[in-house]
């Protein structure tokens, strides 16, 4: 994705900060007008019952959408869909523990709406009739996170450009050189290791790695070693990409997500390549894509 398309996954939606927000300001909406879960409690039972459900199922949510970012059949999924199917995951979290804790309340006297479950094979049937009055407001929750990032992205003003100068032409005294021999076009050395990728990988790069004299070009059909080496790659495609670190050159549009391990970043690519970042590129990449996820 290109600098301008950014991932949503980039707008830190999944943040533990973020999602702490997110459930306070879900949860005092719902006390606020009334929602009782059908539950025949004081409203500080309440309150503690729907806060156990908002954290499971943020926590559910978050974790769905950083492992489907991971999977690489899923990590070229766009936002909507990787949302939509985090919000699915969550329903099926979710649905056995509210019955859990339904149970529970019924078992010492609480109002539920619910009878008891003395049998463990009625549990799937409940688990199911549960699951269908979760799966939607927990699809809902999952694409409304998604809503400051498509906003900040629709709302991103452009680059503007600084005016040039124009200048008159300097007219130049011409200079006869003697005869040389031919020196190849710059352009053409540049790029003449990309001309040995076979052509079954086609040209649409991903990631580049140096390996000593040659470099591994990855594609979206494959990979291949060639000879060549990677400065003359990241000065040909500089509009394309850049390097993040002395090994590594990523294509800007291909970056899925940024994210901390320890003390280090990460880059995990659309083709689920993991690359790290280097020290001094730190800065410049958490500025251009925003972390997210942030591990120990």
């Amino acid at each position: 994705m290109g600098v301008d398309d950014k991932s949503l996954i980039r707008f830190d939606f999944v943040e533990p900060t973020y999602l702490m927000a997110v459930g306070i300001v879900l949860l005092g909406a719902v006390v606020s007008l009334g929602g009782d879960l059908g539950l025949g409690a004081p409203l500080i039972v309440i309150g503690i019952v729907w806060a156990l459900h908002l954290s499971v199922g943020l926590v559910a949510l978050r974790v769905s959408v950083i492992g489907l970012s991971r999977w690489r059949a899923t990590a070229g999924w766009s936002d909507p869909s990787l949302l939509a199917a985090a919000g699915l995951l969550t329903s099926l979290v979710l649905a056995p523990f509210s019955l859990a804790i339904d149970q529970v309340l019924t078992a010492r006297g609480v109002v539920t709406g619910d009878q008891p479950l003395a049998d463990l094979g009625q549990w799937p049937a409940a688990i199911f009739e549960e699951w269908t009055l979760i799966v939607g407001p927990a699809l809902l929750v999952a694409l409304l996170l998604g809503l400051p990032g498509w906003w900040a992205r629709r709302n991103a003003s452009p680059q503007t450009v600084a005016p040039v100068e124009l200048r008159p032409p300097v007219v130049e005294p011409e200079i006869v050189l003697p005869e040389v021999a031919d020196v190849p076009d710059v352009a053409e050395v540049a790029g003449s290791c990309l001309q040995r990728l076979p052509p079954a990988l086609g040209t649409e790069l991903i990631a580049v790695r140096s390996e000593l004299q040659y470099v591994r070009v990855y594609t979206t059909r494959g990979d291949a070693l060639v000879l060549g080496a990677l400065k003359d790659i990241a000065e040909q495609r500089e509009a394309d990409g850049q390097l993040v670190h002395r090994s590594w050159w990523v294509s800007t549009r291909h970056v899925r997500t940024l994210r901390r391990r320890g003390t280090r970043y990460m880059l995990t690519m659309t083709n689920g390549l993991e690359i790290p970042v280097s020290r001094r590129r730190q800065q410049a990449l958490i500025s251009q894509f925003g972390v997210s996820t942030t591990l120990s």
